[in-house]
């Protein structure tokens, strides 16, 4: 038939990666991610600096002595 004969149409034939583009993206997505988590973790120490754990304030009140 007519229709089987006519070349069939590819919207991604000439679709190309950019792999500069997708390392910088993606490295500056790592980046991000890594800072926050540091900035994270950092904040967490520093607001809990120089108070007692929970478990130690539980434990020196004589509430989970063994």
């Amino acid at each position: 038939s007519a229709l089987s004969s006519a070349p069939e149409y590819d919207p991604d034939a000439e679709f190309v990666y950019d792999y500069q583009t997708l390392r910088i993206g993606g490295l500056t997505f790592v980046a991000v991610i890594m800072i926050l988590s540091v900035l994270l973790l950092a904040s967490n120490k520093i607001r809990r600096c120089g108070k007692p754990r929970v478990s130690a304030l539980i434990s020196d009140n004589g509430i989970q002595r063994r």
